[in-house]
């Protein structure tokens, strides 16, 4: 059996549970879970079987309070991909690619234009499918109605509407 781990002195001060409850994403509810344990006296060994985690992950997660407190037990960001486009820039591309909509004479843009558009204006090379991801991501909808022929003529489809003959 292992022993008690060596707590820091304010380590009774903070309500670990209240902050599990209100985590933002399992793995730090995890994490001040474990310290929640730690708190009511159990040792590593019985936090890591509660949790189904290693003894490392406890201590790290000790070590990890006693150096830097709660912010430390938080993830630091870091995990999976990061985008080809910061989120600093979306505004940027949600606006060039509204502008290129603006521009085009008669119908809308397709993903390729907006492909392209990525290649010229931020140096992105993409697929498609990472396109319509981009502009979910920046709340434009690749879908829309339909296009209308740059020379239409309103008066003589409202002519045609009202002499159309009625069955």
């Amino acid at each position: 059996m292992s022993r008690q781990p060596q707590l820091p002195q304010n380590f009774q001060d903070f309500d670990f549970q209240h902050a599990a409850r209100h985590a933002k994403d399992n793995r730090e509810c995890v994490r001040l879970l474990g310290l929640a344990f730690l708190q009511q006296n159990r040792t590593v060994s019985e936090v890591a079987a509660l949790l189904d985690v290693s003894n490392d992950a406890v201590h790290a997660w000790l070590y990890k309070f006693k150096s830097g407190g709660l912010e430390a037990i938080r993830d630091q960001g870091g995990r999976g991909r990061k985008t080809l486009i910061p989120e600093d820039r979306y505004e940027e591309f949600k606006d060039a690619v509204l502008l290129a909509q603006q521009q085009k004479k008669g119908g809308r843009i397709v993903g390729r234009d907006i492909q392209l558009l990525l290649e010229k204006q931020f140096h992105v090379h993409c697929d498609l499918r990472t396109v319509y991801k981009l502009l979910d991501r920046v709340n434009l909808s690749w879908i829309s109605g339909r296009s209308k022929h740059p020379k239409k003529n309103l008066e003589d489809q409202d002519t045609f509407k009202k002499t159309l003959l009625k069955t």
